[in-house]
């Protein structure tokens, strides 16, 4: 067991940082050869959201099964696999669904829902808002928008995540403000769009965005994943 807790927890840990630096990294070539051949870009971004949507609920999926593993090996653990929902009225509207209420692994399904199916759906909830706000963008401001970049920024919002996007939004308006100013000075152009600053405050928030949120106490916007590790 303490093998397994030992092998299992880092993968869990860097599986998503891997893939959506992949994701980042793709979404920078696309982009870059996008900008030479601007025909029909769509498709290249809509694979990486569609991946990155299917990761996003296929490692919700692998933790829900490893915490299942886990606990059914653990004498103590094996506790909260045989027991309905029982919380404090009030709690949560979940407590009222059957399915964790009377089910006899109720909780462990609420358990699972909270720690790692609610990161993944609210992730891709923002990343479509996100998405619908820069179609509406785009409609009234086109000058700002090269082809293919509302799909581009969606994508990017879908790598960030939550809650890293309280880092990535701030970090994208600056970095228009400056390459805007760049662009300006240096190569008397008046308009920047907005895919290489989305691209550079996503790399950005990739490395430095959890340390941010500890530099800034903002922990509490985490939809946790505090149990890692409770693996073992």
């Amino acid at each position: 067991m303490d093998f397994i807790n030992s092998f299992l927890t880092p993968v869990l840990v860097w599986l998503p940082r891997v893939f959506f630096g992949v994701v980042i990294a793709l979404a920078s070539v696309f982009y870059f050869f996008i900008l030479r051949n601007p025909e029909n870009p769509k498709p290249y971004f809509k694979r990486l959201a569609f991946w990155s949507i299917g990761f996003k609920f296929f490692y919700a999926l692998i933790l829900t099964l490893g915490q299942y593993f886990l606990w059914s090996k653990d004498q103590f653990g094996q506790l909260f696999l045989n027991q309905p929902l029982k919380i404090p009225s009030g709690i949560s509207p979940l407590e009222h669904l059957p399915l964790f209420s009377d089910s006899g692994i109720g909780y462990f399904l609420f358990y699972s829902w909270g720690h790692f199916w609610l990161n993944a759906i609210w992730s891709v909830i923002i990343a479509l808002v996100f998405w619908f706000f820069l179609k509406v963008l785009q409609k009234k401001e086109a000058r700002f928008f090269y082809p293919g970049e509302t799909e581009l920024g969606f994508v990017l919002m879908l790598a960030v995540g939550w809650p890293n996007l309280v880092v990535f939004l701030p970090l994208a308006f600056l970095a228009v403000v400056l390459i805007s100013l760049f662009r300006m000075i240096f190569m008397k152009e008046a308009y920047t769009t907005i895919g290489w600053p989305f691209i550079l405050a996503a790399a950005a928030t990739f490395v430095f965005g959890q340390a941010i949120i500890g530099n800034l106490n903002l922990e509490l916007l985490k939809i946790s994943l505090s149990a890692l590790p409770a693996l073992g």
